[in-house]
């Protein structure tokens, strides 16, 4: 698959994608992984993640974020009694989220580095009995971020694109309708631009005093010219 970078656009299924920040994570098991945080027009964000281990082909996953942790928290340790811990944080072992029930299968710890900066990370990583999906619990230095993802091919990310402006019809109208005062002021302006210039090329600007067609003021105080403080002020 083509290199994803910052900006770039991609389809997966039927939506399209823009790569808005990455993240690299070496674990200290060897492996690594390259997080794409990725956004739709809707403005809705996903994870698209390639796991890098030695000697095996890259794999794939698309992840979303949960954003209500407590109340999953409070729902796990009043239903489960068996724990796994980082620090002093207890998760359970086993539990059911939206259907599907995740077992723990490993705790991964590592460094993720963003631009010039780094961070470490602690993974609880739990998956389903088919592993093709999956439920992360990581601890970042100061806060908990609770995961949910499922296994994709890499054969559904397609149309990688370099471009970074959506272009459809959606993203044009709120464009529009985002500057459209800027767009009216900026036609006013440009209209009474060339306005004056037709008018300074009108032959009554031309003072041929023997042509006796024309009938000429000594005084310009007949003809008011706009305001010299401009539009709005």
């Amino acid at each position: 698959m083509q290199e994803l970078k910052k900006g770039y656009l991609f389809n997966y299924r039927t939506q399209t994608w823009k790569v808005t920040d990455i993240y690299k994570i070496k674990w200290d098991d060897g492996s690594n992984t390259t997080e794409y945080k990725v956004k739709d027009k809707n403005g809705i964000i996903r994870y698209l993640m390639i796991e890098y281990v030695r000697k095996e082909s890259p794999k794939y996953s698309f992840w979303e974020k949960l954003y209500n942790i407590d109340h999953f928290l409070s729902q796990i340790t009043q239903t489960e009694t068996d724990y796994v811990s980082i620090n002093n944080a207890k998760f359970p072992k086993k539990f059911n989220y939206k259907n599907v029930e995740y077992n723990f299968d490993e705790r991964c710890d590592g460094t993720c580095y963003y631009d010039y900066e780094s961070e470490r990370v602690n993974s609880l990583d739990y998956t389903n009995l088919n592993d093709n999906r999956f439920f992360s619990i990581q601890l970042w230095d100061d806060e908990i971020e609770i995961c949910t993802g499922k296994t994709i091919s890499r054969s559904e990310i397609t149309n990688i694109q370099e471009r970074r402006t959506f272009i459809d019809g959606s993203s044009l109208g709120s464009f529009i309708s985002k500057y459209f005062v800027g767009i009216i002021f900026g036609g006013f302006i440009l209209m009474t631009l060339l306005l004056g210039k037709c008018s300074n090329k009108n032959s009554w600007n031309d003072r041929n005093y023997n042509d006796s067609t024309k009938v000429y003021r000594n005084t310009n105080n007949y003809y008011r010219g706009r305001s010299s403080r401009g539009f709005g002020k």
